[in-house]
């Protein structure tokens, strides 16, 4: 297993480069800065580590393999990467297209690509996110969402925060099994949501100890749908939410926490909803389906103010391993300290626009 280096002075200027030379089970890290049309399959076991803040990969052109900015179809972790700005001609570019084995996503950011992680159906796939973002993504067709999974083994997400999609969903998952923990589901004030969480084909699904918003400007007043695409749905499906924060912050319409529109064996599911504060909701909007609901507080608006920092850490992983020199670092530090500066991103028509900087200069996300 070896060790390999982007950025600025490194043997590779670009992920794709580094990624063409590695080999099974080796470790490429990336220098904190910007890579612009940087993109990469994925065809063997990589770790992939953002080095002393994010490495941010950005479409400025179509994907040339019209999917994604970064392609996966083997086991894959990633730390500190951010992806941008994918657009194909069917609407589906995606920060990263999953296309097999076990992807691990940690502390990294994904917005304002068309989708932003797109998943294949991929039997006994699993994909893990934790502390990471994803906001801005979709087209506004409602079709295109901020995470959107087809039919894998299990999709488990913690300690992220999902927000201003485009019309979709923030979270689509048609996986057998949906863990979502410790999360802030946000529409937040300014784009049209739909769902905050969609489970179209069923399955079992655990929703716990989330923040979860009903924006002011959403399409649709459900929260949370399961079942409808799929008949029968998946036959372990079942739905639990328990310890969740709930806001409807959305005027009109009558809000509905859960539409179930399950169908197994012959019947809808019960839904368990336990131990939840809900704001501007009623007991009789939890659900229109079968329920056992116990110990949830219903509270007025308003509710509590939002949460809308970054999730990832902000240290970074700091330590670059050899070949690296105090005389790459010292200098490209000082171009950092005046980017930083100039960070903050705009968007412009709809996307964001990111300063400029040299591919590898490291943007310390820490300062923000």
């Amino acid at each position: 297993m070896s060790i390999l280096t982007v950025g600025v002075g490194q043997a590779y200027t670009s992920l794709g480069a580094a990624v063409a030379a590695s080999s099974s089970f080796d470790t490429i890290n990336v220098l904190a800065g910007d890579y612009h049309d940087d993109f990469t399959t994925i065809t063997h076991a990589l770790t992939i580590n953002g080095i002393g803040g994010l490495a941010h990969f950005i479409a400025d052109s179509a994907p040339p393999n019209g999917k994604a900015i970064m392609t996966v179809g083997a086991d894959l972790t990633i730390d500190h990467l951010e992806f941008s700005g994918a657009a194909v001609s069917s609407g589906n570019g995606a920060g990263i297209r999953y296309q097999g084995g076990q992807l691990t996503i940690n502390n990294s950011w994904f917005h304002n690509n068309q989708e932003g992680l797109l998943a294949g159906a991929v039997a006994g796939g699993t994909i893990s996110i934790d502390h990471s973002e994803f906001d801005h993504n979709g087209t506004g067709d409602g079709l295109t969402h901020n995470l959107y999974v087809s039919n894998i083994a299990t999709l488990t997400v913690t300690n992220s925060y999902f927000h201003d999609v485009s019309a979709g969903h923030e979270i689509k998952s048609r996986a057998q099994a949906t863990i979502l923990t410790g999360n802030r589901i946000q529409d937040g004030p300014n784009l049209s949501a739909s769902y905050s969480v969609d489970l179209p084909d069923g399955g079992a699904a655990t929703i716990t100890g989330n923040v979860i918003e009903k924006g002011v400007l959403a399409q649709n007043t459900t929260f949370i749908h399961i079942g409808g695409e799929a008949n029968p749905s998946y036959p372990n499906t079942a739905l639990t939410l328990s310890g969740n924060t709930v806001i409807n912050d959305l005027a009109s319409g009558t809000p509905l926490l859960v539409r179930n529109a399950t169908v197994v064996g012959g019947s809808p599911v019960t839904v368990g909803i336990t131990g939840n504060t809900l704001y501007g909701l009623q007991p009789a909007e939890l659900t229109n389906g079968p329920v056992l609901a116990d110990n949830n507080s219903f509270l007025a608006l308003p509710g509590p103010a939002l949460d809308t920092s970054h999730p990832w850490d902000g240290s970074a992983p700091a330590t670059v391993p050899e070949p690296f020199s105090a005389a790459i670092l010292l200098p490209a530090l000082a171009i950092a300290a005046v980017l930083r500066r100039r960070h903050a991103r705009r968007l412009v028509s709809g996307r964001r626009v990111a300063s400029a900087t040299l591919p590898g200069a490291p943007r310390m996300h820490a300062a923000w």
